[in-house]
């Protein structure tokens, strides 16, 4: 995934992932996010799972520390 790619999450879905990183440690949240993004996720363009967790993984970490 190019960095200039901008993907669209749902603030709810990003604030929820926030929610449960608080009560849980980083493997427990990818473990989630990872689920989430299987059964929950379309694949646009070029991107893989692993683009969209590696994303979403780093927007929630951004938020929880800004």
């Amino acid at each position: 995934m190019s960095k200039s790619k901008q993907i669209y999450w749902n603030p709810d879905t990003i604030d929820h992932f926030i929610f449960i990183s608080n009560y849980a440690d980083v493997d427990q949240v990818l473990t989630q996010v990872t689920a989430f993004v299987e059964a929950d996720c379309e694949l646009q363009g070029d991107d893989t799972e692993n683009d969209l967790v590696e994303d979403l993984m780093n927007k929630i970490y951004e938020r929880r520390y800004d």
